[in-house]
């Protein structure tokens, strides 16, 4: 049957040894980057009981994406993926210990804390599209959905187990433990990536292009495309505009739903459990759909879920609206990948991949936004306004993939 014949291709990719330390590797780097969103937030608000500040935190750790993921995707195009890959495990690795250092001494400042951050971020770009394009070369064109919806399926695992253990961790032994905990998962990933050095083709241009030249023949190569293009302008107005409310949900816990550190980490969690539902389904069934009317469908849905929670006062409705929000969640994280990397010629997927995570890096300008706006409204309104200014920038540009003029499975 097709649906048996799809899941059985999904289930077979996870056969491939190089695959395998890919998946773990990420889910590593995954768990440990939804570990800090919640610590930091957390302890950001603490310091300072700035909502203001926590979003400031929240800009050092993605700016770096915004401003260094093309030239990062250009990189990834030219040296080993692989190598990089070690490079930025082995550097969180160091991040996570100096964040330990700094707390097991009592030591811990605002300032050192935003610093680190952005060590995080500047990690975190490199990691972006070195994974993706590394995806695409061991698996190639035929089932780089099923690879990126197993990829979105780690991600959603980390996000619904990451945040849990850093609340309880914040809650019974405090920040140290927590990232004690971080920096034995990154040794997990740094372990598991030692094994794609010899495993993983890199196949660098003999005589690359400029740098700058080769970003903006990338740029006018993805605007050219109108899948590409919509999926770009749609991940920009998503991030600036709807997921900063991620950055924030410290301040909902515990100004609207008189919660802590527990509360925020099942607030995110349950993002976590809707989004492992969505990316399950997605690896199963969605290399057989159109990923364009999958990726419209998600973005159009998600505004309306992020209203319904901003009206929410109660911690199990809350976590409800979580459920569905990562449901959709799933499909926008899923499929943009997959739409940019099929659209993207062969010499350029590393470029493409870092576009995009430039794009993806835009939220901090939504994340500092947001953040002024719950400091003087509240949380809730804030992620209402947010989440309304989202569906009228999206609408345009998901309605006609809705319709059909999307991307299908090669």
């Amino acid at each position: 049957m097709p649906r048996q014949d799809t899941l059985f291709r999904t289930v077979s990719v996870l056969r491939d040894p190089t695959y395998r330390r890919l998946w773990v590797s990420g889910l590593c780097s995954n768990m440990a980057r939804w570990m800090d969103l919640v610590a930091v937030g957390w302890i950001a608000l603490q310091m300072t009981g700035s909502p203001f500040m926590v979003a400031v935190a929240a800009f050092a750790r993605s700016a770096p994406m915004m401003v260094l993921g093309p030239f990062a995707g250009i990189v990834a195009d030219r040296v080993s993926r692989a190598h990089l890959l070690l490079v930025t495990q082995a550097g969180g690795t160091v991040t996570a210990l100096a964040f330990l250092a700094m707390f097991a001494l009592d030591a811990a400042a605002y300032w050192p804390l935003v610093a680190l951050e952005g060590g995080f971020g500047i990690l975190w770009s490199l990691d972006f599209p070195a994974r993706r394009t590394a995806l695409f070369s061991v698996l190639g064109a035929s089932r780089v959905a099923q690879a990126v919806s197993l990829e979105t399926v780690s991600m959603q695992i980390a996000k619904m187990v990451g945040p849990v253990v850093a609340g309880a961790c914040l809650a019974s032994l405090g920040p140290a433990a927590c990232y004690a905990v971080m920096v034995a998962v990154f040794a997990v990933g740094l372990a598991a990536t030692f094994g794609l050095r010899r495993r993983i083709a890199s196949s660098p241009a003999a005589r690359p292009a400029p740098i700058f030249a080769t970003l903006a023949s990338g740029l006018a190569a993805a605007w050219a495309s109108p899948i590409a293009r919509a999926v770009l302008l749609i991940t920009i107005a998503m991030n600036v505009l709807l997921f900063p409310y991620q950055q924030l949900l410290s301040v909902f816990a515990q100004d609207v739903l008189a919660g802590g550190p527990r509360t925020l980490g099942l607030l995110v969690a349950a993002d976590g459990v809707g989004a492992l539902a969505g990316a399950l389904a997605l690896a199963a069934h969605g290399g057989s759909l159109s990923h364009g009317r999958l990726f419209a469908t998600a973005v159009l849905v998600a505004p309306f879920g992020l209203v319904a929670f901003s009206a929410s006062r109660s911690l199990a409705v809350s976590m409800t609206l979580m459920i569905a929000m990562g449901l959709a969640e799933s499909g926008f994280a899923a499929m943009q990948s997959t739409l940019v990397l099929l659209s993207a010629p062969a010499h350029a997927r590393g470029g493409a991949m870092g576009i995009l995570s430039a794009c993806i890096g835009t939220q901090p300008l939504g994340t500092l936004v947001i953040g002024a706006l719950a400091g003087t409204l509240g949380a809730p309104r804030a992620f209402a306004l947010n989440a309304i200014a989202a569906l009228a920038v999206i609408a345009p540009v998901a309605i006609p993939l809705v319709r059909g003029r999307g991307a299908t499975r090669r």
